[in-house]
């Protein structure tokens, strides 16, 4: 079993990445705070994003004392609690981060929002915010229920898009507004056109909701949702779910990474994705008892699994390689 990829002084969890051809750099944003709060569990709410670098994820550069804290949103910005899980992508004028926080001020200081910051080089470590509050609404739970098993979810954002239709969608892990207590976790849906993007990613204009692209009824979350593409047709819908909120009759409640295959992705009426799928295809990717969480595939090396390790923190390959390829998410050609 590969060793985890240690900071040198940090507690690591959640990451995800930007991958340059030109220099072969991946460029990983990583979840992380003090080892010592890691016992208690407090150190999701002190949680920072930190910038590293690696060639094939065996060996991390991780960088200065100062990189493991690069995301700070100026004081009178909203997002004025700690950073979750993200998404980096490349766009005609630099890097857009869009990052998952909370405002102390509403509710009870769980409810999370979505961000977006922007740098015009990742080495830079330079990233300035606009004012983008993306909230759940609609379809999905606009803040946390006193009797749920987990806290409200509105986060781990991941882009894609579609050429044909000029769409971006964004996948985002949420709650849906009914359903078993605890057992409301679902995939959320959203999509803006090409032409809107940028006014969406200031905050000037609105992302449309969709209904969730996934409601299992399974789980109590569904974490750190991504998409990606068989190479013989076909997608691959992806999350992850700690066992002890995995309530699935599919998957024996043995939580961890798992998937779902989806044959067809866009109707060419709507241009979307077809509803409702089949949960009952929903399979086990990586157990939690291997020791992973909040995995990611990386079509870069074959599609190999990684994640974090559960037992110690630091960031692992799994050497499990699914071969599946990327989703479109090169947004170089649109201006922000």
């Amino acid at each position: 079993m590969p060793f985890p990829m240690q900071h040198p002084s940090r507690h690591v969890w959640d990451f995800w990445y930007h991958f340059d051809p030109g220099t072969k750099l991946f460029h990983i944003f990583y979840l992380n705070a003090d080892r010592a709060l890691v016992a208690s569990e407090q150190h999701h709410y002190a949680s920072c994003v930190g910038h590293a670098t690696t060639t094939n994820f065996v060996a991390i550069d991780w960088g200065n004392e100062s990189n493991f804290d690069v995301l700070k949103p100026p004081i009178e910005h909203w997002a004025n609690t700690c950073i979750w899980s993200g998404d980096i992508i490349k766009f005609q004028n630099g890097y857009l981060m869009f990052f998952t926080s909370r405002d102390c001020r509403q509710d009870d200081g769980m409810t999370q929002s979505i961000g977006v910051a922007y740098t015009s080089d990742l080495f830079l470590n330079q990233w300035h915010f606009f004012d983008t509050q993306l909230k759940p609404k609609f379809f999905y739970q606009t803040r946390g229920v006193a009797e749920d098993l987990t806290i409200h979810a509105w986060r781990d954002p991941f882009l894609f898009r579609d050429r044909a239709s000029r769409q971006i969608f964004m996948l985002a892990s949420a709650k849906a507004l009914n359903g078993p207590m605890g057992r409301r976790g679902v995939v959320a849906l959203l999509q803006v056109a090409d032409d809107n993007f940028a006014q969406a990613v200031r905050g000037d204009s609105e992302w449309q909701y969709l209904p969730p692209l996934l409601e299992p009824g399974g789980y109590s979350e569904m974490e750190v949702p991504q998409l990606y593409r068989h190479v013989e047709g076909g997608y691959e819908l992806v999350f992850s779910c700690w066992a002890k909120y995995d309530f699935s009759p599919v998957t024996g409640g043995v939580g961890g990474f798992q998937g779902l295959t989806i044959p067809q992705l866009w109707m060419q009426e709507r241009a979307r994705i077809p509803l409702p799928l089949s949960t009952q295809a929903i399979h086990v990717l990586v157990a939690e008892t291997q020791g992973l969480y909040a995995c990611r595939i990386v079509p870069e090396l074959d599609g190999e699994i990684i994640g974090f390790d559960i037992q110690t923190g630091g960031i692992r390959r799994s050497g499990v390689q699914t071969s599946l390829a990327s989703m479109d998410r090169d947004f170089s050609d649109l201006a922000v």
